[in-house]
């Protein structure tokens, strides 16, 4: 089955989705205990080694799975997913994600001293078709509905209630 939308500009344009299309105040939840500075930071680069860095929308209170490629070497995601460098005491973040049926990128820049940010979403035009081109392979091997039962000519598959009764015979045994 398909996993978006066939008309998904369309939907990025509704209600749910335009409240993500400018910057919106988020937070990078920490876990309850993490406070020093230094172990804020090294909780973060250790969610994105391992490939999931959640944020949260403080206005509507809507929770993201930012998802990263890993590398089998532990390193951090490179410049496109996650740019420490782009500007002083920020890490901006970029992740492709499929929500509400919509391919779209989630766009964060997120202050490394308060873990507090501004993010938004972005329609993913080049995800969006290669999520298409997957459906439509996908529906070209789904089976094809077989046709009607359609009864064969009088013969030996003939149903049980039209063939002729079987003559009277006793058993060659009485018990």
């Amino acid at each position: 089955m398909p996993k978006v939308h066939a008309d998904q500009k369309e939907k990025f344009e509704e209600e749910f989705f335009s409240k993500f299309h400018k910057d919106a105040e988020l937070r990078y939840p920490l876990p309850k205990g993490v406070v020093e500075p230094a172990e804020k930071l090294s909780q973060l680069q250790r969610d994105m080694r391992e490939g999931l860095c959640n944020v949260a929308f403080k206005g509507c209170g809507t929770n993201l799975p930012l998802r990263f490629p890993t590398a089998a070497d532990g390193a951090l995601p490179d410049r496109d997913c996650a740019d420490f460098d782009k500007e002083k005491g920020k890490v901006h973040l970029r992740s492709q994600m499929i929500l509400n049926g919509v391919c779209v990128q989630v766009v964060v820049a997120l202050d490394l001293d308060t873990f507090d940010g501004v993010g938004h979403l972005e329609y993913d035009d080049e995800l969006a078709k290669r999520e298409e081109g997957m459906s439509n392979d996908v529906v070209d091997i789904l089976p094809r509905p077989r046709p009607a039962f359609q009864p064969q000519s009088q013969g030996v598959n003939q149903p049980m209630w039209d063939q002729q009764p079987l003559p009277d015979t006793k058993p060659p045994h009485s018990f």
